[in-house]
């Protein structure tokens, strides 16, 4: 049995007043001295860690982030899926990719350095990129990416703590009402997620708490490949379409790049 849930355009209300109140300039070390119209923030700054997985590691794993000021960091998973990306200045949020062969899994980072690829962050994508549409539609990647370059308001906004509690705990809820709805109590279903609240910036290893997330979580939202179920990715869209969508501030482009913990960030190429 799939749960439901119900989609209306008129949920996505203006944005809180607290959300509002949660916006800041992203965290990190001294800023880069990009111009106001953005930049690749080439320089020192900060280098992206995290790990690909889908409950057993994924090496070899091709990783891709693009931020907000027109920073590009990279990297390739290892035996373990842990990858370390290039240094840059950048300017949150960073969204990207990573690709072992067929199977491909999106991110995205918020603050701090660590960004993971998983199903889980897959589906947190897949949020995002509902709740920055008005009523049912949605922003491809694409079009998120151009969005988040050219309007810094947009981009803060989307990155503000209370936004990003929101994206996660729709996610969160999808998948404990997906439990339920497949035979498990509640309790049953709080006791799996326990470990994986913060599964999109949370460092870990194979084996550790989070990967075992994954590893309960594997049938329920992922295909045999590892890509993800078709019914879950459109009941996370439909939960997304029920988000206030982050306020836009006009195309003013991106602002300096964040530079790394008790560093200067760069200047823009």
């Amino acid at each position: 049995m799939i749960a439901s849930f119900p989609k209306s355009a008129l949920a996505k209300v203006a944005f809180s007043a607290l959300t509002a109140m949660a916006l800041t300039a992203c965290g990190g070390g001294g800023g880069g001295s990009d111009s106001a119209s953005g930049g690749n923030g080439a320089g020192v700054g900060l280098a992206v860690n995290g790990t690909v997985a889908r409950g057993a590691a994924i090496s070899n794993a091709t990783v891709r982030l693009s931020c907000a000021n027109g920073a590009e960091l990279s990297a390739t998973s290892g035996t373990d899926g842990s990858f370390g990306t290039n240094q840059a200045a950048i300017v949150y949020p960073c969204i990207g990719t990573a690709t072992a062969g067929t199977l491909t899994y999106r991110g995205i980072l918020f603050s701090s350095s660590t960004a993971n690829f998983t199903p889980l962050t897959d589906l947190l994508v897949q949020t995002v990129l509902a709740a920055s549409a008005s009523g049912a539609a949605s922003l491809t990647q694409a079009e998120f990416l151009a969005k988040i370059r050219s309007d810094s308001t947009f981009a803060a906004n989307v990155s503000s703590a209370a936004s990003v509690v929101a994206f996660r705990n729709s996610v969160i809820n999808v998948i404990k009402a997906q439990l339920v709805a497949s035979g498990r109590t509640q309790a049953e279903a709080d006791a799996i997620l326990a470990a994986g609240t913060n599964f999109y910036d949370q460092p870990f290893t194979i084996g550790s708490a989070l990967d075992r997330v994954l590893d309960n979580l594997a049938s329920l939202i992922q295909n045999a490949d590892g890509s993800l179920r078709a019914t879950i990715l459109a009941l996370i869209k439909a939960a997304g379409d029920l988000l206030a969508t982050p306020p836009s501030g006009g195309a003013t482009g991106g602002t300096g790049g964040t530079g790394g913990t008790g560093g200067t960030g760069g200047t823009g190429g």
